[in-house]
C-alpha cells in the first residue's frame, strides 16, 4: 500500500518548512485519491490530476501537497486552479517565502496587479537584503499584457518603505518612463543619483530618457557622471558611444583607448575604436582591433568579419579578405558573397566571381534581375563591356521594362563611348521613371562627360538637384559640367563639397583638374595622388593624369 511522504522528507525546504507539518491519517480514501491524481497525469489527463491533486490539497493542508497541486496544475495551463492551489500551499506554510514567489508570478501573469501587491511586500520583508537587486529588476515583472499604470502604481507603493535606497527609486524611474512620465522618471533618476552619485545603473538609464535631447547634452552629461565615478568603464563606453553619434571621431576614440588602458579585453571598445579607426581610415588599428574583438568572443561576430574583410581588402590583403568572408554566416552572409564577386572580378577572378553568383538558383523576376546586375558588374569591373552588354541585353530581351536594367545597360554603353546607345538606353529608363534622380543625373552627365550639348545636360542635372539635393553623386556631375563650361570657381565649390562627402577617384580627378586649371597646381596634385592610391585604373584618374602631369 502507497504511504504518504515522511514527515521530515522535505524539513530543510524553504518553500515549506516554516513550523511543524500536519499530521494527517493516511486513509484508504487518501491513498486512492493519491493515485487517481498520479495516474490521470501517466494517461495525459492533466486537467482531472490537477483538480484532483487541488482537492488533495483542501483535504490534507499540508504544504507538500500543496506544492505539488501548484506545480501540477501550472503544468496543466490551468491558471486560476494554480492560483487556487498555491493559496492552499500559503495557508499551509504561511512564512515560507516559496510559495508567496508562485503566487506572485501567477497573479502577474494574470495582470492581478492588486491582489499580488501584499505577496510582494511579504516577500520584501521576509529578505529585507534582496530588496535592492530586486528593484533594479523590478521592471522584468511585467509583460506586453501589463497594465502598465497598475504597474507604476504598484511600483510606488512597494517602494515606498524603501526610499533610503537608490533601487527604489531606480523601479520607479522605470515605471514613470513605461506610462510616458518622463520628467517623473528624471526626477527619480536624479534621486538615485543623489544618493549615489556616479552610480552606473541611474547614469546609463539617464540617458536612454534623453534620447530627445541634443547629443552634445547628453555627452556633457556623461562627463560630468565620469568625474563622479571616474572608474566607471560603462559610463566611459557611453561616453564614447555619443561621441561617436556627435561626430567627435576622434575624442570618441582617446575614450575608448582610455578603457583598453584598463581593461585591454573590454568588447565593446575594442569594437568601437575598431570601428572609429575604420572611419578615420586608421586601417592598421581598425585591423589589430576588430580582430581582437573576434578572438575575444567568436560568436556573434559576423558583421565584424565583413569589416575585416573590407579592411584587409582596401589594405591589398587579398587572401585574408577572401577567408574573412567566406567566414561570414548569418544575415550578413549575402553581403559578404557579394563584397567577395566582386574582389574575384577587380582581381583578375571572373570566372570564380559569375560561379559564386550562380551557386544559387533565381526562381523570382527580382532574383533574376538581382544575377543579372551581379553578372554584369563583374564583367564591368574586370573591364569586359562586351560580355557586361551582352548578359543586360540578353535578360531585357525576355524584360524589355525593366528600369534596373535599363540603368545598368546604359553604364556599360557609355564605357563603351557609345553615347547613342547609352541616351537611348536612359530615355526609356525615364520614361518607366520620371522623377528618379539617378536617371536624370546619368544623362546629364553622359552630355556633359560625353558631348558638347551642356544647355542641355544643364537641365536634366539641375531637375536631379533639387529632386536630391546634396546627393555627392549629382554635385560631382554639375561640378564638372561647369567644369566644362568654363564656369571655375562654380565647379571648385561644387566637387570640393563632393570630395568631402564623397571621396571617390572619379570625384577626385574632377576636382584635380579644376584646380590645376584654375592655377592651383599643388592642390590639384595633391588630390590626384589620393586619387590615384583610391584606384589607379580609373579611366577619369588615368586620363586627367596625362592631361595635368607629374607634379
Amino acid at each position: 500500500m502507497a504511504s504518504a511522504p515522511a514527515a521530515d522528507d522535505n524539513a530543510q525546504d524553504p518553500a515549506i518548512a516554516d513550523g511543524p507539518l500536519p499530521n494527517e491519517e493516511l486513509t484508504d480514501e487518501l491513498v486512492l485519491r493519491f493515485l487517481v491524481g498520479d495516474i490521470a497525469l501517466q494517461r495525459g489527463q492533466a486537467t482531472l490530476g490537477a483538480q484532483t491533486w487541488n482537492d488533495l490539497a483542501r483535504r490534507t493542508h499540508d504544504p507538500r501537497v500543496a506544492k505539488r497541486a501548484t506545480e501540477v496544475a501550472i503544468g496543466a495551463g490551468q491558471l486560476n486552479l494554480a492560483m487556487d492551489s498555491a493559496k492552499q500551499w500559503i495557508d499551509a506554510s504561511p512564512n515560507a517565502v516559496g510559495p508567496q514567489q508562485v503566487m506572485l508570478s501567477l497573479l502577474l501573469r494574470a495582470n492581478r496587479l492588486d491582489e499580488a501587491k501584499p505577496h510582494l511586500e511579504a516577500l520584501l520583508k521576509a529578505k529585507p537584503q534582496d530588496a535592492p537587486s530586486f528593484f533594479l529588476r523590478m521592471h522584468t515583472l511585467w509583460d506586453k499584457n501589463t497594465d502598465r499604470n497598475a504597474a507604476a502604481k504598484l511600483t510606488e507603493d512597494v517602494t515606498a518603505p524603501y526610499l533610503n535606497l537608490p533601487e527604489a527609486h531606480f523601479a520607479r524611474a522605470v515605471a514613470y518612463a513605461n506610462t510616458n512620465r518622463v520628467p517623473d522618471a528624471i526626477k527619480e533618476v536624479d534621486a538615485a543619483e543623489a544618493l549615489r552619485p556616479g552610480w552606473e545603473p541611474a547614469v546609463l538609464y539617464r540617458i536612454q530618457l534623453m534620447s530627445d535631447r541634443p547629443s552634445q547634452e547628453r555627452i556633457d552629461y556623461l562627463h560630468t557622471a565620469l568625474r563622479k565615478n571616474p572608474d566607471s568603464l560603462p559610463i566611459r563606453n557611453a561616453l564614447a558611444r555619443e561621441l561617436v553619434i556627435n561626430k567627435q571621431m576622434k575624442d570618441a576614440l582617446d575614450e575608448y583607448n582610455g578603457i583598453l588602458k584598463i581593461q585591454p579585453d573590454n568588447l565593446e571598445a575594442l569594437v568601437g575604436s575598431g570601428l572609429v579607426s575604420m572611419e578615420l581610415r586608421d586601417f592598421d588599428t581598425a585591423q589589430q582591433r576588430l580582430g581582437a574583438a573576434v578572438q575575444r568572443n567568436p560568436r556573434n561576430t559576423n558583421n565584424l568579419r565583413l569589416y575585416l574583410g573590407q579592411i584587409a581588402e582596401i589594405r591589398g590583403q587579398n587572401q585574408d579578405a577572401i577567408g574573412w568572408y567566406q567566414s561570414v554566416e548569418g544575415d550578413m552572409h549575402d553581403a559578404a558573397i557579394e563584397r567577395l564577386i566582386h574582389l574575384y572580378a577587380r582581381t583578375g577572378q571572373p570566372q570564380k566571381a559569375i560561379d559564386l553568383i550562380h551557386q544559387n538558383v533565381a526562381l523570382t523576376t527580382e532574383q533574376q534581375t538581382r544575377q543579372t546586375l551581379l553578372e554584369s558588374s563583374v564583367w564591368r569591373e574586370a573591364k569586359n563591356y562586351d560580355k557586361a552588354w551582352f548578359v543586360l541585353t540578353e535578360a531585357l530581351s525576355k524584360d524589355p521594362k525593366n528600369a534596373d536594367l535599363l540603368y545598368e545597360r546604359s553604364l556599360i554603353a557609355d564605357l563603351q563611348h557609345n553615347v547613342p546607345a547609352a541616351e537611348a538606353d536612359l530615355h526609356k529608363y525615364l520614361e518607366l521613371q520620371p522623377d528618379s534622380a539617378q536617371g536624370l543625373n546619368a544623362l546629364g552627365y553622359t552630355l556633359a562627360n560625353r558631348t558638347d550639348r551642356y544647355d542641355e545636360a544643364n537641365g536634366y542635372l539641375e531637375k536631379a538637384n533639387t529632386l536630391d539635393p546634396d546627393n555627392p553623386v549629382i554635385l560631382d556631375s554639375l561640378g564638372w559640367l561647369r567644369y566644362k563650361q568654363n564656369r571655375l570657381p562654380e565647379a571648385r565649390d561644387l566637387l570640393t563639397k563632393a570630395y568631402k562627402a564623397m571621396p571617390n577617384p572619379e570625384v577626385g580627378a574632377h576636382l584635380a583638374a579644376t584646380l590645376y586649371k584654375l592655377g592651383e597646381k599643388s592642390d590639384a596634385h595633391k588630390v590626384l595622388a589620393e586619387a590615384q592610391r583610391l584606384d589607379p585604373d580609373n579611366e577619369s584618374v588615368i586620363a586627367i593624369g596625362q592631361e595635368i602631369g607629374k607634379p
